[in-house]
């Protein structure tokens, strides 16, 4: 198994505050994926978190999750292309740009954002249980201040 950081002057590298709150999503992440899996949505990657994450209930162009994931749109299109032949997403005409298409999810779309989304309370319970519950409380209101201090590019 590799390790996750990468080695500078034969140690691992200091993590930063921003590394360290990445690998703390890596972490939750893969619970969250994990558990997917078991319930049948296998085809489901890490990476097509950057699409259901950003994905609209009436459709996004690839344009848009990939500015959203601040990602190129090829790659995007690349996420997208596997969910589509795994039955997760459909692109239709969009009806404000006939050149455009957008992804909607399809039921089993809907299913794994659904069957995520349930897993958040659980998720945040077992976080709890490590950092206690006004930790928690603190923690996402200062993640909270972050976003709103620090917006993103998009």
């Amino acid at each position: 198994m590799s390790r996750r950081l990468p080695q500078l002057g034969g140690q691992e590298r200091p993590a930063n505050l921003a590394v360290l709150m990445r690998e703390a999503f890596v972490a939750l992440n893969d619970r969250v994926l994990t558990r997917l899996a078991g319930h049948g949505f296998t085809e489901v990657r890490p990476a097509h978190a950057a699409v259901f994450q950003h994905l609209d209930d009436t459709g996004t162009t690839v344009s848009l999750l990939a500015e959203r994931a601040q990602m190129t749109k090829q790659a995007m299109a690349e996420l997208v292309a596997h969910l589509e032949a795994h039955g997760y997403v459909r692109r239709v005409p969009d009806p404000t740009d006939r050149r455009a298409k957008l992804v909607v999810p399809t039921e089993r779309g809907h299913d794994v954002i659904a069957f995520a989304q349930g897993l958040v309370p659980e998720i945040e319970r077992e976080v709890a249980q490590v950092l206690g519950a006004e930790r928690v409380r603190d923690l996402r209101a200062d993640l909270e201040a972050i976003r709103r201090t620090f917006p993103s590019r998009n």
